[in-house]
């Protein structure tokens, strides 16, 4: 029709149709060769900074994952937040004795500012103090650093990090004293300092956590000194102060008030009568008294404890007298009472 302009095709022979088709073509194999530029979640501060960590521990092969030319977010031993793709989770974790990871712990870890949790597990040669770099690490809650050879005291600085939770520095070769500033952290629910070397006392300032305050696990090492008056504030579901060099009254630590579950004294130098104290009847299940010097008898009270589990009270020569009969005493063997003066079941009978 004259005066209508007719609408030119590509002079190809490309209809505008198949015209779209190539370009998303070519768009889905730019996808395909260049994928980390379309995938890609993990911050690049934190990629660069746990290539730096894996290079302080002398590229082991435990890391291999951590390939710089993928997603971090992908790679083993780490956690990476789906909403804001920072890591907050590095978990170094060993099944094997011999994994080649050695050194100490990377400086470059306090570099990672939104980690909540920091994990060494089973690294015999990880050696050197605790990381001072760990000090800015102001979101982290879990502190994990297991069966090392890592030494050197406790460090001040862990009282600063107010959002910890869990303090878990057991089986390593820590000296020193515990620094009484940990009672500073408002959240700490469990602090385990067992098996290292660790000197000194229990800290007073304990005493003043935020009920009930922390279980606190810290058998197998070298405490000294008497349980301080204040940790009777406290009542937390675990005390393990066994195998130490503790002295004195401990009574403190008792109450039919309570909610204690597990309380481990055993294996020290405790000195206190038995036969005036009282116990929680619905909580605790795990008692352990035995190598002390506790004296007196065995208290009525103690045939209250409704589940009670493990009950061990010997060698403490000076404790004597009738064991009494009911609840869950008599349904522990003689070695429970073994090296006392006690008598009656499980024991030989009393004479008169």
């Amino acid at each position: 029709m004259s005066g209508m302009v007719a609408l030119e095709l590509p002079s190809c022979g490309f209809t505008l149709l198949s015209k779209m088709r190539s370009v998303l073509m070519v768009l889905g194999l730019c996808v395909l060769v260049f994928p980390v530029a379309f995938s890609e979640r993990c911050h690049p501060h934190d990629k660069k900074v746990l290539l730096q960590f894996k290079k302080e521990l002398n590229n082991p092969y435990f890391l291999a994952s951590w390939n710089p030319e993928e997603d971090c977010c992908t790679w083993y031993c780490v956690e990476c937040d789906d909403k804001t793709h920072r890591i907050y989770d590095v978990f170094l974790v060993s099944s094997y004795p011999d994994t080649n990871l050695s050194g100490q712990i990377p400086p470059s870890v306090g570099d990672l500012p939104y980690l909540e949790s920091l994990t060494f597990h089973k690294f015999p040669n990880l050696v050197g103090p605790i990381q001072p770099t760990i000090a800015k690490l102001t979101k982290l809650k879990s502190l994990l650093i297991t069966n090392t050879g890592i030494s050197g005291p406790i460090p001040d600085f862990l009282a600063q990090l107010k959002n910890l939770e869990l303090i878990k520095l057991s089986f390593n070769s820590l000296s020193g004293s515990i620094p009484s500033s940990l009672s500073q952290l408002p959240n700490l629910e469990s602090l385990q300092l067992d098996r290292n070397k660790l000197t000194g006392p229990i800290p007073g300032s304990f005493g003043s956590f935020k009920k009930p305050g922390p279980d606190l696990i810290l058998s197998h090492n070298q405490l000294s000194g008497p349980i301080p008056a204040s940790l009777g504030n406290l009542d937390p579901d675990r005390l393990d102060f066994s195998r130490n060099k503790l002295e004195g009254d401990a009574s403190v630590l008792f109450g039919s008030k309570k909610k204690i579950q597990v309380l481990d004294l055993s294996r020290n130098m405790f000195s206190f009568d038995l036969s005036r104290l009282t116990f929680p009847k619905e909580s605790l299940i795990w008692l352990d008294l035995n190598h002390n010097k506790i004296y007196g008898s065995i208290p009525v009270a103690l045939t209250k404890v409704e589940n009670l589990q493990q009950f061990n009270v010997s060698y403490n020569p000076q404790l004597k007298g009738q064991i009494p009969q009911g609840g869950q005493l008599q349904r522990f063997d003689q070695y429970a009472y073994f090296h006392t003066k006690l008598c009656g079941s499980p024991l030989p009978p009393c004479t008169k």
